[in-house]
Order: structure tokens, then C-alpha cells, then sequence
């Protein structure tokens, strides 16, 4: 029997022109006059272990967020915040996973991130 292996590598021609064709996922976050890209997830919160830290804001939890990316599109959850985090002055869902759109606006106590 004879297969062909349908695994391609980037050092192959076809893998090469997929790759060079195929563009990266990823968001960017905007907040305070800064940008952070989202390539996977983030946390956002007032730990200074987080990603995006708001260590003065009293109102941002500890660990009061998550952001990530999944296939091509992004999502935040809400990780059981005192606060809460709203989306367009919409609140999360505790534990719920709710799907981004670019132009979002995130509130996570005092601070609003915007998705670009």
C-alpha cells in the first residue's frame, strides 16, 4: 500500500504558501492611551500577575477577568468578580463565556477597555 502523507510543513512549497497566505488571530485590546494584543488569553485584574493590572482601581477584583481568542473570534468571562465586567453596559454573566465583537466596549470597574 502506498500513502501519502497529507501533513504539511512549512519548508514544503504548498506549506509555505499556506502560511504565508494565512494570517495570525489575534484582537487588540485599547485602554489609558495603551493597546495590548490578544494573541490566546489574558487576565485582567488588580494582581500585578495579569496581564492588563489596574493594582489602584478597588473596584477591579483580583483576578476579575478573562479574555481570549478561539478560532476567529474573541470572548470575555466574567471569573466571579464582586463588581462584574459589562460589555457595552450590558453585565456578564458570571462564568459565562459572551462573544466580542470588534468596537466592544469592556468595563472592568473603572476602567474601559475597548476592542479593536
Amino acid at each position: 500500500m502506498d500513502f501519502e502523507d497529507p501533513t504539511l510543513f512549512k519548508r514544503s512549497e504548498k506549506g509555505q504558501k499556506i502560511t504565508k497566505n494565512t494570517a495570525p488571530q489575534w484582537a487588540k485590546l485599547r485602554f489609558n492611551n495603551m493597546s495590548i494584543d490578544i494573541s490566546r488569553k489574558i487576565i485582567v485584574g488588580r494582581d500585578s500577575a495579569c496581564a492588563v493590572c489596574f493594582a489602584d482601581d478597588t473596584m477591579v477584583s483580583r483576578r476579575h477577568a478573562e479574555i481570549e481568542i478561539i478560532g476567529d473570534s474573541c470572548y470575555v468571562t466574567d471569573l466571579g468578580s464582586t463588581n462584574g465586567t459589562y460589555v457595552n453596559k450590558n453585565p456578564v454573566p458570571k462564568g459565562k463565556r459572551l462573544k466580542l465583537k470588534a468596537g466592544d466596549v469592556i468595563r472592568i470597574g473603572s476602567q474601559c477597555l475597548k476592542l479593536d
